[in-house]
């Protein structure tokens, strides 16, 4: 009886592992070949050798970084069939974005605007969105991007365009230079400089409103920027953080002047009566915070200047400065 049992459960243990209802490569073939083609989107290449079908959202990482990979596929000869399949479902804000593309007068340009992070003008019309999810969900779409290769494999989830053409006895074809899905900002480096926040801004990946606003930045904010653009007349200011590349309007910021200081021995200072904390030498200059009086920091370096002795202190890579008058050395 003991065997019995530990048989049955193993069969049980299978066919949890492995679905009954698990499709086939000739199903998932048959049943992406069968899409209309007024139902995708298709990116066409030249030779037309191989095609692939991806079920993809807008804003998932991964398909946008498939995406930016078209040009290689297109150039190489595989044709790259786009079947909508919104993860947050239907009525979802990405739901809303696919039906903005294929209502849009060029869906194929719609999608690359909305995949870069570009905000559509919300339109409607008759369109194949909620048909794709549901094929998507009849072909057990666990993620995006889902990727059906013509002969019926599939890939779940993204792989890189040299990989997938080897997988499919292609050569590797550089794609023309003016093909680039997600054209590169041409900012110019600058030298890196302090900036304070004198009006809340919007933080985007480009220096473009019409883009998905990334974060916010709150005025008194002081932030570094080491990037500089000018869009039909309006100088943008951008950083790099993460590997990422952010942009805001620079009307929205004031530089704050390089200070040449003289470094001293760090000592202890207590400030006599209450005094402000300063981000530049100049009593003009943006007030940071109070040093309440018989409270102390430690200075290290001076400036002498038209306004008098400042001493001044390093804090999260910032420096900030307070009137040597309102201090006594301990």
């Amino acid at each position: 009886m003991r065997d019995i049992a530990a048989v049955v459960a193993i069969t049980l243990l299978l066919s949890i592992a492995t679905p009954l209802y698990a499709l086939t490569e000739s199903e998932y073939k048959s049943q992406t070949d069968a899409i209309p083609s007024d139902e995708m989107i298709v990116y066409d290449s030249i030779a037309k050798q191989r095609h692939i079908t991806v079920f993809t959202d807008i804003d998932c990482g991964y398909c946008r970084k498939l995406h930016a990979e078209v040009p290689v596929l297109n150039a190489s000869g595989v044709d790259v069939r786009y079947v909508a399949f919104p993860r947050a479902g239907i009525g979802s804000d990405s739901y809303k974005k696919y039906v903005s593309v294929y209502c849009a007068d060029d869906p194929k340009s719609a999608l690359t605007d909305a995949k870069m992070g570009m905000v559509l003008k919300p339109v409607d019309c008759s369109n194949p969105v909620k048909k794709n999810f549901d094929l998507g969900k009849q072909l057990e779409v666990k993620g995006t991007p889902m990727i059906v290769v013509d002969d019926g494999s599939v890939i779940s989830g993204y792989m890189k365009a040299r990989k997938l053409l080897r997988r499919m006895k292609l050569a590797y074809v550089k794609p023309p230079k003016e093909s680039e899905m997600f054209p590169k900002v041409a900012a110019s480096r600058i030298t890196p400089q302090q900036y304070l926040v004198i009006n809340k801004t919007h933080l985007y990946t480009r220096p473009d409103m019409r883009m998905q606003s990334m974060g916010t930045m709150d005025p008194d904010v002081v932030q570094k920027f080491s990037l500089e653009i000018e869009v039909e007349g309006e100088r943008w200011l951008g950083f790099k953080q993460k590997g990422t590349q952010y942009y805001t309007q620079a009307n929205n910021l004031k530089l704050i002047p390089a200070v040449k200081t003289t470094k001293i021995k760090s000592s202890k200072y207590l400030a006599v009566r209450t005094t402000a904390i300063y981000i530049s030498p100049d009593k003009s200059a943006k007030k940071m915070a109070d040093m309440p009086a018989q409270s102390y920091y430690n200075f290290n370096f001076e400036v002498t200047n038209e306004n008098g002795r400042w001493l001044g202190f390093r804090q999260n890579g910032m420096k900030f400065y307070v009137p040597a008058a309102d201090l006594e050395e301990i």
